[in-house]
């Protein structure tokens, strides 16, 4: 009974934080930091007392015959003689078409040239007077000019380009074409019984204990709440794995204790301000060393890691070099340019285009690697992923124009949490790789 009581108190005690201890260091390189804070509370601590008062309890004084309708149920069948039931479902059936391409050939340009030829192209010059006054104040004239210019024009090549003969026709290739053909199916339903419950109300009496109720002086447990003024004291012991880097950025660490008595705590930090590093919070604890009638005293820990997005663990390919899948084995080999994660997901779909058709999906497939479906490895000294295609295709292999859609997925497994708003991303899209089928 005291431990109910108890229970109930505790429960209808508000959700809040009764005290909080709030301190605040900035990083700048070191390895460690200590911090100290404390305040004053009042502990409530329920305690249970004995008190009297009045009980109660219920007394037979006799029986009395008591009758009542009740609902009772009897089973009734009926028999249900066979029947057909049919329904109309899709098969996939494919066939082989031919079809035509233009296929054009011919040889190539070539350059004819002509001769021009030359002409004498001449012109008649005018005659002018040109005078001068001698000394003696006479003039002297003189007739310039005349004659006839003639030029040479013309002559030399004139070349153009005739293109050479060409010749096309149709040529046929084979293909496949698949549609969703409906059949109508029937399977026989055995006869069966058909049996219900069905309700019925039938007269019962019987014989019934009468009470009364008696009062009586007792003994009750109450639960009160006893206060105390104490001071909450705490001692932080901050560890940082630095890996070389320094980096200004301020972190605020407060201890908070949700209930009254003051016996659980719990630690939590947050970055004041987005440093360009990763700041991953690897452990936090906080327990009680001391308690007194004056004081509780706190030891907590908090280990901080701080990291640059190179040394994650977390690896994307640059690209994809070559995709190609086995016919026989349904195995499809992806090779990538640069570093993998050991760990992820794929989520990934083959399709297809025909000439002047739609695109159609021919695979798809999402799964975890390592796994049964997806293994990690190397060809010729590059990352590869195998993948088993099997129960993913769910059309027929093309030999030319199928691509690949792939999503590539890491896991960050840092053993801690990244405290910075901005997480580093764990995905990369590949698309536009051809599959080449062997």
């Amino acid at each position: 009974m005291f431990r109910q009581l108890a229970l109930f108190v505790l429960l209808s005690i508000p959700s809040m934080t009764y005290a909080q201890l709030d301190s605040q260091f900035t990083f700048s390189g070191q390895n460690a930091e200590v911090l100290k804070a404390e305040k004053k509370i009042t502990v409530i601590t329920p305690e249970a007392v004995q008190v009297p008062s009045t009980c109660s309890r219920q007394v037979p004084v006799g029986q009395v015959e008591v009758c009542r309708n009740e609902t009772r149920y009897r089973q009734e069948c009926s028999w249900i003689p066979s029947s057909e039931r049919c329904w109309t479902e899709n098969e996939r059936v494919c066939r082989s078409v031919t079809r035509y391409r233009e296929v054009c050939s011919g040889s190539g340009s070539r350059e004819e040239c002509t001769e021009r030829p030359e002409r004498e192209v001449c012109t008649e010059r005018p005659t002018r007077e040109v005078c001068r006054t001698k000394p003696d104040g006479s003039q002297h004239c003189t007739t310039v000019g005349g004659g006839t210019h003639c030029t040479t024009v013309g002559g030399g090549q004139s070349c153009r380009t005739v293109p050479g003969d060409r010749t096309c026709h149709n040529e046929s290739y084979q293909d496949t074409d698949c549609d969703n053909v409906p059949r109508h199916r029937c399977e026989t339903v055995p006869g069966r019984n058909d049996c219900n419950q069905i309700p019925y109300s039938e007269r019962v009496c019987e014989m019934e204990t009468q009470y009364r109720t008696e009062t009586y002086a007792c003994i009750e447990t109450q639960i009160i709440n006893r206060r105390a003024d104490k001071v909450l004291k705490n001692e932080l012991n901050v560890q940082i794995i630095t890996n070389g880097l320094v980096e200004e950025f301020p972190v605020a660490i407060s201890v908070k204790e949700a209930s009254a008595e003051f016996k659980g705590f719990s630690i939590d930090a947050k970055l004041l301000k987005q440093p360009k590093v990763f700041v991953v919070l690897k452990k936090k604890d906080v327990k009680v060393a001391s308690s007194t009638a004056t004081e509780i005293t706190l030891k907590s820990t908090l280990v901080l890691e701080v990291l640059e997005e190179r040394m994650l663990p977390i690896a994307f390919p640059s690209e994809i070099l070559s995709a190609s899948i086995e016919a026989a084995s349904e195995k499809l080999t992806v090779v990538f340019e640069g570093p993998i994660s050991a760990q992820g997901s794929v989520d990934l779909a083959i399709t297809h285009k025909a000439f002047l058709s739609s695109t159609k999906t021919i695979a798809e497939l999402k799964a975890d690697y390592p796994g049964p479906k997806v293994g990690l490895g190397q060809v010729e000294n590059k990352a590869a992923l195998s993948i088993n295609m099997k129960g993913a295709i769910v059309r027929e292999l093309k030999k030319k124009n199928m691509k690949l859609t792939f999503k590539l997925a890491s896991k960050l497994n840092l053993q801690g949490d990244i405290m910075n708003e901005k997480k580093p991303g764990t995905e990369k899209n590949y698309e536009g790789t051809f599959v080449i089928l062997k």
